[in-house]
Parts: structure tokens; C-alpha cells; sequence
């Protein structure tokens, strides 16, 4: 268990009318009182506000809601607001030991739950689904083999085990900077103002990341599948704010904008897309090897100046789900172990 949280789903018109800022979809309120977080639900008069339990207090109830969401607010006795409904609610960190047993799989909240943060739950499970649908459809159109389905839980379990602890640590950072909250942080002077100063740099610097976690969703790569063929080159490392697109294999393949104006992501087929940035290099045998084995496979010429610095070889080849399986300077000389690999044949 990581936090317990008092969740208030409210009516108040009035509130939009006295923010000293401008609107935004969330505000976090830090007072050595009480903290949390005030979001906006329809941008006027329903809301939604979060209030945090003190590791010192017992329960639930041992919390005045009516004075916690007041003091949140930072408004009196006098300030109408209207109950919609209320939750009270534990955030935890829970990873199955397991995410397939025969011919079940789980994904989504079923696999893994974690705080709430910035929406990481519902991304995991788009993720989960992405990766297990593709893998299933191989499966159902016939070419790829049983053994392409142990790939699911060998991608996706390290990956939400990872993002449970992103968001663990960054929910023990919050509670963190909730606890030492400066006692002066109200007072109208100097050191007041410093203190205010201080804690919304602070605060920002923690928080951007949650909101923009660029390396948390694009940087992550799948380090031991057993359908993607490795170099000896390590995966480059990622923050949860941070990444640099790489196409070591198991890398999210990087995205571009072609010299036509279109996505390279637009551009990719539905299979597997053999990326080429040398049109004079023979991938004939790839196409034969994989057509011989109904394995679907495109072959996408692109040039090296549309697609940039992560491209460091002349082939890449990509998956369905954007990932990549496979790259070098010249097709390996087995390109049958190579098609049968991707497509689980192992």
C-alpha cells in the first residue's frame, strides 16, 4: 500500500470565480495543513478533489471531509458546494506473477494496478492489448507460431513491473514534498515569499515528469524476447521525463517525416516493414523467405536525411506493433532463421 486518498466528486459554480490563476485542469494545493489535488471536470462547476491521509492518522474517518476539502480549496464556512458522490480509496502497487496461464492472458488492470498517475494504468493497458493483439493475430492468420504468443508475457511483464515502481517512487516523492510543507509558506513575507518560490519550483520539477513522461511512454524497449533478433549494442538508457530514439532492436521503431510531408508511421504495412535506406541493396531473399512462410512482410524505402541519427544502419526491420525486430547494414546470411525467429518458430 502506498497512499490512502479521500476522493470528493463535487458542484461548486462558484470556485472557477475565485482562482488567482489562470484556468487549468489541475491545481495542487500544499498548505501545512492539508494538501491536494483539485481537478476540473467539465472546465466550470463539477470537480474533483483528492485529499491525501497523513501516515499519523488511523483511518478514513478520522479526517473531517468537509474541513479537509475546505482547507484544500482555501475557502471559509461560508463557500456553497454541492456532494456528487465520494470515494474512499487505497493506491497500491499489485504486478500478477503472471500474465498467461494456457490459453488465457490478462492484461490491463487484471495484470497490474498502481497509483493513478497521469493516466499510466489506462497507457499500460493500451500498450498490453496492442502488444497481445498483434501477437494472437498471428497466431489466428496462421503464420506465426505457438511459439510467438510467449513473446506477451515476456515483453510486457518487465515493462509494467517497471512503471509500477516509476509510479511508487514518484507517488513516495509527492507524499514526500506534502510532509515538509515550510510552516511560512502562507506568511506575507520575504522568507514567505522565498518559501512559495521554492516549493513551485519544486513542484513543478516533480510533477512535469508525471505529465510528460516522453521517456516513460516511447522509451521503454523489450530487452529478452524470444521474437527479437539482438546486436551486441546495450538499449539506451531512459528517465521517466527523457529518451533518445534509438533502433536498437527491441526500441520502439523512430518515428520520422518523410520528404513528402507523411509519417513514416503512416508508411509502415500492417506486418512487419522492412525499413530500407539503400535502394540498391538486395533484400530479395528476406521477401522470398518470409512469402515461403505466408509471413507478411513490406519493404519501405526511405531516405537517410528524412529519417536521421537513430537510423545507423541501412535496414531496419519493424513490427506491427512498431517495434524493432531486426537491423543491419546487410541481410543476415540465413534470412530464414531470421523470419522464422520473428515469427516464433523457436
Amino acid at each position: 500500500m502506498i497512499q490512502r486518498v479521500q476522493s470528493t466528486y463535487l458542484d461548486a459554480p462558484e470556485l472557477i470565480e475565485l482562482l488567482s490563476t489562470e484556468p487549468a485542469w489541475g491545481n495542487l494545493s500544499l498548505n501545512p495543513r492539508r494538501s491536494g489535488t483539485v481537478y476540473a471536470i467539465d472546465g466550470r462547476e463539477r470537480w474533483l478533489i483528492h485529499n491525501y491521509l497523513r501516515e499519523d492518522e488511523a483511518d478514513f474517518d478520522s479526517v473531517d471531509r468537509d474541513w479537509a476539502i475546505r482547507t484544500i480549496l482555501g475557502v471559509g464556512e461560508d463557500f456553497e458546494y454541492r456532494v456528487i458522490s465520494k470515494e474512499d480509496w487505497y493506491g497500491r502497487r499489485l504486478l500478477a506473477d503472471k500474465f498467461r496461464s494456457g490459453r488465457a492472458f490478462i492484461c490491463g488492470d487484471s495484470a497490474h494496478l498502481w497509483v493513478p498517475y497521469a493516466g499510466y494504468g489506462m497507457n499500460a493497458g493500451i500498450a498490453d492489448a496492442e502488444n497481445l493483439g498483434w501477437l494472437l493475430a498471428a497466431r489466428i492468420q496462421g503464420w506465426g507460431a505457438p511459439g510467438i504468443l510467449d513473446a506477451y508475457e515476456a515483453e510486457r511483464h518487465p515493462i509494467t513491473e517497471q512503471v509500477s515502481r516509476f509510479a511508487m517512487d514518484h507517488a513516495h516523492s509527492t507524499a514526500r514534498q506534502r510532509r515538509a510543507v515550510p510552516a511560512d509558506i502562507e506568511d506575507e513575507t520575504t522568507a514567505g515569499d522565498r518559501a512559495r518560490r521554492t516549493l513551485g519550483q519544486e513542484t513543478y520539477a516533480l510533477n512535469v515528469q508525471q505529465y510528460a513522461c516522453a521517456g516513460l511512454n516511447f522509451g521503454y524497449y523489450y530487452a529478452e524476447s524470444p521474437i527479437i533478433a539482438y546486436d551486441a549494442e546495450p538499449h539506451l538508457p531512459y528517465t521517466m521525463a527523457d529518451y533518445t530514439p534509438s533502433t536498437v532492436p527491441g526500441s520502439r521503431t523512430p518515428h520520422a517525416w518523410l520528404g513528402d510531408g507523411t509519417s513514416l508511421y503512416d508508411n509502415l504495412g500492417p506486418g512487419y516493414t522492412l525499413i530500407r535506406l539503400d535502394r540498391d541493396l538486395d533484400v530479395g531473399s528476406l521477401a522470398d523467405a518470409s512469402s515461403i512462410r505466408n509471413v507478411p512482410l513490406d519493404v519501405l524505402d526511405v531516405e537517410p536525411t528524412d529519417v536521421g541519427d537513430p537510423y545507423v544502419t541501412k535496414l531496419v526491420l519493424s513490427r506491427p506493433d512498431r517495434h524493432v525486430a531486426w537491423r543491419g547494414n546487410s541481410l543476415p546470411s540465413d534470412v530464414g532463421a531470421l523470419v522464422d525467429l520473428i515469427s516464433g518458430n523457436h
